[in-house]
């Protein structure tokens, strides 16, 4: 079972470990991609933490110099003549070096797509991480329920081509694929891997935007406003680790698990330590039972 290794112990860390499960989310499918995705994200954070720093006027640079530059072992008198600067270089330092420090990032970058590149990129896979996640989120919804129902791939796939379906999704026209059975197999399979992340930032990431943007929430949705504050990224943790405990141990028709444990990427187990567990998932809504009762069983299971 691949693990990936995060840190939810303090903010900084948790900064670190949400850009960490971005780009897992976004690249399951190519370790290359992954990590130009994350240095990327990571120099961007770095670049933004110093920058606000550089701004705070120079006796409160030189106050938090004198605060962490015994505990850091610095040379005090150096750090103070240029406080931006020292500081500039610690936080690209320790942003940097768990993926490799920064003359192996230097050198990575220049190989690496571009943030516009990456940029793009994201875009084109948000829909798919989406459908991935409302696939999922249906499948234990439909399970919650009516245990007796056979919650299945398959049934989740048929409640959204009927609720979501044959055009009526805004977001078809501004060039997303629409929710077809073919669509969302193809989603599904590239991103199953990841798909206990995909849920947890539709059970928490998008309904805020569709709160905050009134539906729109397509166009801010690389930059969840909520996702890198310490106690909604915790939630978002715990209920991406609790779909991937139903994920890797629900048996559908077929007698398999969704995703296997050999497939998943793991989110460390000391996760559901943090909170006492719960049924991350909701009821169907009126629709969607109306849609679950007109499924009939193909010739063939997903």
């Amino acid at each position: 079972m691949p693990i990936i290794k995060i840190d939810v112990s303090e903010r900084t860390a948790r900064l670190l470990g949400a850009i960490r499960l971005m780009s897992y989310m976004l690249f399951p499918d190519g370790a290359k991609l992954r990590l130009a995705d994350e240095i990327t994200l990571r120099t961007i954070a770095a670049g933004w933490v110093s920058s606000r720093f550089a701004k705070e006027d120079r006796r409160v640079q030189s106050r938090v110099i004198r605060q962490i530059g015994f505990r850091l072992r610095t040379d005090l008198a150096r750090a103070l003549e240029d406080p931006a600067a020292w500081m500039k270089q610690e936080i690209f330092d320790y942003v940097l070096s768990p993926v490799g420090g920064i003359y192996d990032v230097a050198l990575q970058l220049t190989t690496s797509p571009s943030a516009e590149e990456l940029d793009r990129e994201w875009a084109n896979r948000w829909w798919s991480i989406v459908y991935t996640g409302k696939l999922i989120e249906l499948v234990g919804s439909i399970q919650r329920q009516d245990p007796q129902a056979e919650a299945s791939l398959n049934k989740a796939m048929h409640i959204l081509c009927q609720t979501e379906g044959n055009g009526r999704h805004p977001l078809r026209q501004q060039g997303f694929p629409g929710v077809y059975e073919s669509s969302l197999k193809k989603a599904w399979r590239k991103f199953r891997p990841v798909a206990h992340l995909c849920a947890a930032y539709v059970m928490t990431q998008t309904r805020y935007h569709v709160m905050e943007l009134s539906g729109e929430y397509c166009e801010g949705w690389k930059e969840p406003p909520i996702f890198y504050q310490n106690m909604p990224f915790l939630v978002f943790c715990v209920v991406a680790k609790l779909v991937e405990t139903f994920a890797t141990s629900f048996l559908s028709r077929g007698q398999r698990p969704l995703i296997s444990h050999e497939e998943i990427f793991a989110l460390p187990a000391e996760i559901l330590d943090l909170v006492p567990r719960f049924c991350p998932f909701r009821m169907l809504t009126e629709e969607e039972v109306a849609a679950l009762h007109t499924y009939r069983a193909p010739k063939y299971w997903v």
